[in-house]
């Protein structure tokens, strides 16, 4: 396998080890969680990330009144992205997501979290479980 399989692996991995934790439960039916923090998973400075991040909440603003702030966790607490529960397409979503050149999304739908692939190439969308042993507030 080579080195570039082997990293995109290994993210993949990454972003499956994940909790989110927000004020209040989204309320809508079907949602994604999507950033723009650390764009192709290159660390940015958080004053960097935090400028990416509010150009990203401008667009939401924009295209919809139902999204929401939503925090982004690993298990191990080492890496936190500020992200929006956002109630949109998810068509239109990864279009915002190729736009702040974001490697995958989650979607929740069904009470199901899945973990959607956008700039990585040859790896399919992954089930990761009941949404709600993902999500804390």
């Amino acid at each position: 396998m080579n080195q570039r399989k082997c990293k995109k692996n290994s993210l993949w991995r990454k972003y499956q080890n994940i909790t989110f934790e927000a004020r209040q439960h989204p309320v809508y039916h079907c949602f994604a969680i999507l950033t723009a923090f650390n764009p192709r998973s290159i660390v940015l400075t958080h004053s960097d990330n935090v400028i990416r991040n509010i150009a990203l909440e401008k667009n939401l603003i924009m295209l919809t009144n139902a999204w929401m702030p939503i925090c982004c966790r690993s298990l191990d607490q080492r890496w936190v992205e500020q992200s929006f529960a956002v109630h949109l397409p998810l068509e239109q979503v990864s279009k915002l997501a190729v736009m702040f050149e974001q490697n995958a999304i989650y979607w929740v739908e069904n009470n199901e979290l899945y973990l959607v692939p956008i700039l990585l190439e040859g790896i399919e969308t992954q089930k990761l479980g009941k949404w709600s042993t993902f999500f804390y507030t």
